[in-house]
């Protein structure tokens, strides 16, 4: 078995066209949010390429062949290309074509959420297109929900004080939506998402302690809404650095508004409709041998299938590939049963499913053992991820078959980073002996 473990970083971004300087600059940057840039001559099995187009006289031939030349070497990465805010509604349309367009000036923090977000969308659509595979090639019966996203007409909310913005926003996005509700405070905000569906919502802060922010970071966390994309536009770039760490993720400069606004929704909407088609096909897969019907999780012979395409893959895309290893364990706080817990060990375990993310592989190994399998996912993450897994499970009461008992499940938990080239009954060994060294002190829980 092999004792080195990958130290790649989170992702690959290749980058191209700027100067030593900005290069430098932007290297750092991403290096302290956990990414490594490297040059576009090291653009093999990039996640991002990202085009620097400022300063630069644009040209949408030459960003076609530089954006080409990317996906040729890394055809999986998606493009992002810089440029300055103040170029013309003309070239900005001519780049869109190539790329999401990105304006920044010094601050590059809007760009790393951005390139979060991406991969988050890139991560999800990777597992679904390998868990189709397994589903496709397996010889068992097996049902899953078609991927496509509906086609239905938009509905977005503008938030804000009412100004030449939110005037210029509402104009825009009329032509494209069915329903464009503005209010006027982040209170109104909230009640209007409550009572009604959006695709998209447009936030229009006017200060740093804007109750919109509040609002903002609390819909990301909630369930129901945090895959409803909420942009925000600003009049100069290096805002984006004050507004990025506080829940915003999409931004759009107030210059472009007029003429960008709607084509940036749009697309944000589509992604959104595609990524919960895709997050529902991952949490849809039954069949024959591919869920257990006790705990939801998948079977270990599905496990068996997938999970060696799981390990090819990231060994294809030097990708980490984290492992959570559960083992739990009901307490009776009554007594008087037979099988004590039998029925709260099921819905503990799909607590599992609940809480971890829709590309994450559940899977169980024994009768109270289970596996996540999470691609693309750091050991430190996949250490916070069983720690909330824990203290969901731990913290809730269950009840017993006739409802008269009440259960408390006791969670050991180990979260290991997959060393290079196992196979992944090696990779479920080297699971269960973590569980076990840290179950027996010889690891120190972190």
């Amino acid at each position: 078995m092999q004792d080195e473990i990958s130290a790649f970083s989170i992702a690959r971004i290749a980058y191209v066209g700027g100067n030593d300087e900005a290069f430098g600059a932007l290297t750092t940057a991403f290096a302290d949010a956990g990414y490594s840039l490297v040059s576009h001559e090291d653009a093999l099995k990039a996640d991002i390429g990202l085009i620097d187009l400022r300063g630069k006289q644009l040209s949408s031939k030459k960003a076609q062949a530089v954006a080409g030349q990317l996906r040729k070497s890394s055809p999986d990465s998606s493009i992002l290309i810089l440029i300055d805010p103040y170029i013309d509604a003309t070239a900005r349309k001519a780049l869109r074509r190539h790329g999401e367009l990105v304006a920044m000036l010094t601050k590059p923090e809007g760009l790393i959420e951005r390139c979060r977000q991406v991969l988050r969308l890139r991560n999800v659509a990777e597992e679904t297109g390998e868990r189709l595979k397994s589903l496709a090639t397996i010889s068992r019966l097996n049902e899953f929900p078609p991927i496509a996203a509906p086609a239905t007409p938009l509905k977005i909310l503008i938030a804000g004080e009412a100004g030449p913005t939110a005037l210029a926003a509402i104009n825009a996005l009329n032509p494209i939506s069915e329903q464009c509700v503005c209010v006027f405070s982040a209170g109104q905000a909230l009640r209007a998402v409550e009572n009604t569906k959006f695709d998209c919502a447009i936030f229009l802060p006017t200060r740093d302690n804007d109750p919109l922010m509040s609002l903002a970071r609390a819909l990301r966390r909630h369930p129901k809404h945090a895959s409803m994309p909420i942009i925000f536009p600003l009049a100069d770039p290096d805002d984006m650095a004050n507004f990025a760490p506080r829940g915003a993720s999409d931004f759009i400069l107030t210059d472009h508004v007029a003429t960008d606004l709607a084509a940036k929704v749009q697309l944000s909407a589509r992604r959104t409709r595609l990524l919960k088609t895709m997050r529902r096909f991952l949490g849809a897969c039954v069949g024959d041998g591919v869920r257990d019907a006790g705990s939801g999780a998948f079977t270990a012979n599905f496990l068996a299938e997938h999970g060696a395409r799981i390990c090819a893959r990231a060994d294809q895309t030097d990708h980490h590939l984290s492992m959570i290893v559960l083992k739990l364990e009901s307490t009776a706080r009554d007594n008087g049963e037979p099988e004590p817990g039998r029925r709260a060990l099921h819905q503990a375990a799909r607590l599992i499913n609940r809480v971890t993310r829709a590309e994450d592989l559940v899977a169980r190994i024994s009768t109270d053992t289970f596996l996540v399998m999470a691609p693309a996912t750091t050991e430190a993450d996949a250490t916070k991820a069983a720690l909330r897994i824990q203290g969901v499970i731990e913290n809730t009461v269950f009840r017993s078959s006739d409802d008269e008992l009440l259960y408390g499940i006791e969670v050991d938990i180990a979260a290991c980073t997959r060393p290079v080239g196992l196979c992944i009954e090696e990779t479920v060994a080297f699971a269960l002996t973590v569980l076990r060294d840290y179950s027996d002190g010889t690891i120190a829980a972190k």
